[in-house]
């Protein structure tokens, strides 16, 4: 075998030591790429069984009513032991409350889709109250949910109001600038917002649970004028 000489012996050195290095981090590094794998598949295991929890609490609460939906019950629907749902929640109050902010946020994002507040006070007032009783509408579930979480006295002031925080500063800029504008009553927003809401969810109600009291089908451009009439100046 020829001689190396003391550059090529060197060279030939260095080359080694970069695949020794090379090899080492991909043992090293093999390990903590499966441990994120492993701990990303149980972020979303974690949050698929939770929302398989919210959905099982809104069936058997909707199917018997708050008071009658317990744990128990919950677990059944959701096919799951009694001791998993305290995995995720401590108490039924804590499951009613996220199921509360589950639903609050969904209507909140029904009821800002498509808004534009730079609009016309009317096309504003239209577009998002048109929202809210198509989400109320369209889900007997929902309305009957929303419905039943607002009376619970798990849902306190403070959660209401972060709760609905998304939609009320829109409301309330809404209101405020139709004021200002001479398009609406200068009356408090709380009479307004009631008489507007409370309306949209009786009518959505009175559809879905006793829909022969009405004698033709509901115009939804007819109802939604006929709160707007209510509330302008």
């Amino acid at each position: 075998m020829p001689r190396l000489s003391p550059a090529e012996i060197t060279m030939q050195l260095s080359v080694a030591k970069m695949t020794s290095i090379r090899q080492h981090s991909a043992l090293a590094f093999a390990p903590a790429k499966q441990q994120n794998e492993r701990s990303f598949n149980f972020k979303l295991s974690f949050m698929d069984k939770r929302q398989q929890i919210l959905e099982a609490t809104a069936t058997v609460m909707t199917e018997q009513g708050i008071e009658s939906c317990a744990m128990s019950k919950v677990a059944k629907q959701a096919g799951c032991a009694a001791g998993t749902l305290y995995c995720y929640f401590d108490t039924k109050e804590e499951l009613i409350r996220a199921l509360y902010q589950h639903l609050v946020s969904s209507m909140n994002n029904a009821c800002l889709n498509g808004h534009d507040g730079s609009a016309a006070i009317k096309t504003q007032f239209f577009q998002f109250w048109g929202n809210f009783y198509r989400f109320m509408l369209s889900s007997p579930r929902n309305r009957s949910l929303f419905e039943q979480l607002s009376a619970s006295p798990a849902i306190d002031e403070t959660l209401r109001d972060e709760a609905i925080e998304p939609i009320h500063s829109v409301i309330a800029q809404l209101l405020q600038q139709g004021k200002e504008q001479g398009y609406i009553k200068k009356l408090p927003d709380e009479l307004l917002t009631t008489m507007t809401f409370g309306s949209l969810m009786m009518m959505a109600k009175k559809q879905q649970t006793v829909p022969e009291c009405f004698r033709s089908e509901i115009n939804e451009d007819d109802l939604l004028t006929v709160c707007w009439d209510a509330i302008k100046s």
